[in-house]
């Protein structure tokens, strides 16, 4: 979040959008970040810059470090920037930038576009006629481990061999045991989650693995044991729904359940990020 002071209106950048898809197809009127104002699109020669004026008291950077921590605010700002990319996705090829991305003034971004023009065309190209995926597996694991106790071949294996030793020798075989069946959960699990990733990289261009959410952010009761956010071109987004619906069928015959949360076609949010790439915004 940067902004400079001293200025009475400040520019809010959603994201760059292709002139050539806006000329065809002109966004409409629409109420912007700030609702005192409306969303402008502003071409740059071939790359449009979707903006909204904002006003220096209510998003200045110092009034924004406040802001931050009004959660209801956050909420509310966040949720319209989420809304105004998943619209421009809909119409348009579109490089959505970062939550409170603003500009004092627009030479600058008129400065940032003529500089990282062609990476910005680059990566129109990437993105070109794809939508991004995310699919997440959950399971129980305390459920998987206890049920690789009862029928994985080699726990049952071990612990016939464990049963013919000394009494003083089964106590510390029985604690190796223990650590063999979390290991060999652990190790079904991902052997698991990598044949579903294997079988999607086939039809995505690219791919980001994600970390795990831990229950509390997740709000579930089970676990989340894989996260990937899949950028798939959109001829290829029925075969891969179809085959996630077919797993999630197997999944639920097996002994060994998994579940399956996919959402999307969301803006290529992973494989566009203008800032993550090195780029710097504001100024």
């Amino acid at each position: 979040m940067q902004a400079e002071t001293n200025t009475e209106e400040l520019t809010y950048l959603y994201a760059f959008i292709p002139t050539d898809e806006y000329e065809k197809n002109p966004f409409p009127e629409r109420k912007g970040m700030d609702p005192e104002y409306t969303i402008k699109c502003l071409p740059f020669d071939t790359i449009t810059a979707v903006t909204c004026p904002v006003s220096h008291q209510e998003f200045s950077e110092e009034v924004l470090q406040k802001k931050v921590d009004n959660m209801q605010w956050l909420q509310e700002k966040a949720f319209h920037h989420h809304e105004m990319m998943n619209t421009l996705h809909a119409e348009y090829t579109v490089i959505p930038l970062k939550f409170a991305t603003i500009y004092e003034k627009t030479d600058s971004l008129e400065q940032v576009i003529e500089e990282k023009k062609e990476h910005i065309h680059s990566i129109f190209h990437e993105i070109s006629n794809q939508e991004e995926w995310n699919i997440k597996i959950y399971t129980v694991k305390d459920e998987f481990t206890q049920r690789i106790e009862t029928y994985h071949p080699d726990i049952e294996q071990k612990k016939q061999e464990i049963e013919g030793l000394s009494r003083g020798k089964q106590f510390f075989e029985k604690k190796k045991l223990k650590e063999l069946i979390l290991m060999k959960a652990e190790e079904e699990i991902d052997e698991y989650c990598e044949r579903i990733h294997e079988q999607l990289m086939k039809w995505s261009t690219d791919h980001e693995i994600k970390k795990n959410w831990e229950r509390k952010l997740t709000g579930r009761t089970d676990d989340m044991c894989w996260n990937g956010a899949y950028l798939l071109p959109k001829e290829k987004v029925k075969s891969t729904l179809s085959y996630i619906e077919e797993e999630r069928e197997r999944a639920r015959k097996k002994v060994f359940p998994f579940t399956f949360e996919v959402t999307g076609p969301w803006p290529a949010y992973h494989f566009s990020n203008f800032i993550n790439r090195g780029e710097q915004s504001g100024g």
